[in-house]
């Protein structure tokens, strides 16, 4: 069970808060379609990333293409937002931090523009800190983007919890230094040791002397 005592919070978006993993699916489904490539392979590494990382890894061999690729994969991302619905309780759970008074920011490796636009598909409150693609140089599971969310909440990664679904989230946010909490089935070696939550209905947040309990209830 969830119990953790923290002074803020670090909120990965896919498939943590907004479930678009359908959408996703059937983007980069696309685009193995059109180059011939493994469709489980790419699912298995892009989760979490960049999508320019994910771009890279498949082809290698052309950085023009690469790009031109990477603006194709996420034109599609934000001209259609049929599928995208809220990891149950998300909306609810930002509204009860945001109530709170905890300080909290989203960590995702979308462009803000797809960011805010799949937050408002999915009806969930779109933070008013958010650390995304374009604010950083390397991306999960490198450190950095965990790094520069506790940055911006002004607080050591440490006493922040991060949640994550991904392998690369997870890997990401435990480099940083915070406590990190799997969101859903994720059941990688990333998530070895982590404590776990499936949905928001029912984590709770309390504050306790200056600082905030998060748990969940019965």
């Amino acid at each position: 069970m969830l119990n953790h005592t923290v002074s803020g919070l670090l909120l990965d978006m896919d498939g943590t808060l907004v479930d678009s993993n359908a959408l996703v699916e059937q983007i980069w489904r696309e685009f193995a379609d059109v180059h011939g490539l493994d469709l489980t392979a790419i699912l298995d590494y892009s989760h979490g990333r960049p999508s320019i990382d994910t771009v890279r890894r498949f082809l290698p061999d052309d950085e023009a293409e690469q790009w031109r690729w990477r603006d194709e994969v996420e034109a599609q991302g934000m001209a259609r937002i049929d599928g995208i619905v809220e990891v149950p309780g998300a909306a609810e759970f930002i509204r009860r931090a945001t109530a709170s008074e905890i300080p909290f920011a989203v960590v995702t490796s979308a462009p803000r523009d797809l960011a805010v636009k799949r937050f408002g598909a999915a009806g969930v409150p779109f933070p008013e800190l958010a650390v995304t693609a374009d604010d950083i140089t390397v991306g999960k599971p490198d450190p950095q983007p965990f790094a520069l969310g506790a940055q911006l909440l002004r607080l050591p990664a440490a006493v922040c919890a991060a949640f994550e679904d991904s392998g690369a989230g997870l890997a990401s946010a435990r480099g940083a230094g915070a406590v990190t909490v799997v969101v859903g089935g994720y059941a990688g070696p990333e998530a070895a040791g982590l404590e776990r939550i499936r949905h928001w209905h029912n984590v709770e947040i309390e504050p306790v002397n200056g600082a905030f309990r998060l748990y969940e209830s019965a």
